[in-house]
């Protein structure tokens, strides 16, 4: 008799554990699920059930809080916990990006500290790499960490951060060497979040929500010991950091393909395939197989890595582009379709307003994680083998590069 895969493990855990109302509402779909979790106060005790148990970090080592799933068995368990929403947002960063860095560079005593909080979802994560001036050209970091006898003495603003105002901690990137090349002067340090000299401001989006934050750093003083790997290691954790997310963005972690929100492929075929005109129905079965190619992609990666062996394309992220801008033309496409009914509708039609709010939500997606003109960079120069753009920022010290009062603005010294 074959054994039951974990993801199906995993599903009967949750129709046996978390509410039957739950369940149903994911069996409606995603925006049934969406109005189920924000009229519900007991949701993060809840999930901590399915924390506890090791599924948010089920391909963790076990030390950890893990089930140690292989990667191949992890993505439908990641999948299947998209589906009911458990741990897919607030939970993600840690126990998708953050957490398998830290396992890969943290000292022993460091990783034994701030991991199984992660697992058990009792401590929320966030990453704080994009600065003011250093967005797309993330190693242009201009936040200094000066050692001190035991410490680093931190100052300058981070921005765009996810759930700063939720994290309890978060993975800064900051330039410690000046003297060197742009990519080489860069370490990580993890931050206590509500440590004297951390400041947080929300930025509030065209959805009305403020999920993002600026933080800045004023005189914070980090022990030496919640540094991530050497100094100078920064650039390469930076990488490890983004290659996760970005696997997570392409829907192959804590995104199911389709969209982590607004409505699925499924539903729009079953909404409105059957009454479609051929246009309509040449646009939606165009996504449907957009939606297919990623999973495809996915599971192909999921194997590959299962063996050890290097990603498709060399590594490079051209399913989170794809997947990136297949959820854009996802979500307009609902819009369209929907018509008037969603532009005008009614202030109590919730369902219209989601679907709305959704579309607004979605824009930033081929920002995030990477911009989809930088990861076409990428696909071109490392996938394809085209030549490199150049960047005079690479010759010379960092030092000798910048110019200017933005760094002094930003914890840069001339």
């Amino acid at each position: 008799m074959t054994a039951e895969s974990p993801a199906v493990v995993l599903r009967k855990f949750l129709q046996a554990t978390l509410p039957s109302e739950w369940a149903a509402a994911v069996e409606a779909g995603p925006a049934a699920v969406q109005e189920f979790l924000s009229g519900r106060a007991d949701v993060g005790r809840l999930v901590g059930i399915v924390a506890e148990a090791g599924w948010l970090a089920a391909e963790w080592p076990p030390e950890y809080g893990g089930l140690g799933l292989s990667a191949a068995e992890a993505v439908p368990v990641r999948q299947e916990l998209a589906r009911w929403k458990v741990g897919t947002v607030e939970s993600a960063i840690g126990t998708g990006w953050i957490g398998p860095a830290l396992i890969r560079y943290a000292a022993p005593d460091l990783a034994e500290e701030v991991l199984p909080p992660i697992a058990r979802n009792e401590a929320l994560w966030c990453q704080l790499f994009s600065e003011p001036e250093a967005g797309s050209d993330l190693a242009a970091v201009r936040t200094r960490a000066e050692r001190t006898a035991d410490d680093w003495l931190v100052n300058g603003t981070k921005i765009w951060t996810s759930r700063a105002d939720k994290a309890s901690w978060g993975l800064a990137v900051v330039r410690t060497d000046a003297d060197v090349a742009k990519h080489a002067g860069l370490t990580c340090l993890c931050v206590d979040m509500a440590a004297a000299g951390v400041s947080i401001r929300p930025i509030r989006q065209m959805t009305g929500d403020a999920e993002f934050f600026e933080v800045t750093f004023d005189d914070l003083l980090v022990k030496d010991r919640y540094r991530v790997g050497e100094p100078g290691q920064g650039w390469e954790i930076v990488r490890a950091v983004l290659a996760l997310e970005r696997i997570a963005g392409s829907g192959a972690g804590a995104a199911t393909p389709g969209s982590i929100v607004g409505r699925s492929v499924a539903e729009l075929v079953s909404d409105h395939l059957p009454e479609a005109s051929a246009a309509e129905r040449e646009a939606i079965v165009r996504l449907w197989v957009e939606e297919e190619v990623v999973k495809l992609n996915n599971q192909r990666n999921a194997e590959l890595r299962a063996q050890g062996l290097p990603p498709i394309a060399k590594g490079t992220p051209f399913n989170k582009v794809l997947q990136a801008e297949h959820t854009k033309r996802l979500q307009r496409l609902f819009l369209e379709l929907g018509g008037a009914r969603l532009l005008a509708h009614e202030r109590d039609d919730d369902a219209a307003a989601y679907d709305v709010w959704a579309y607004l939500r979605v824009q930033p997606k081929t920002i995030a994680g990477g911009t989809s003109e930088v990861l076409r960079d990428q696909i071109a120069e490392r996938g394809l083998g085209l030549p490199r753009e150049a960047d005079p920022s690479r010759s010379g010290t960092w030092r000798s590069f910048v110019t200017g009062s933005a760094g002094d603005r930003n914890g840069e010294k001339r």
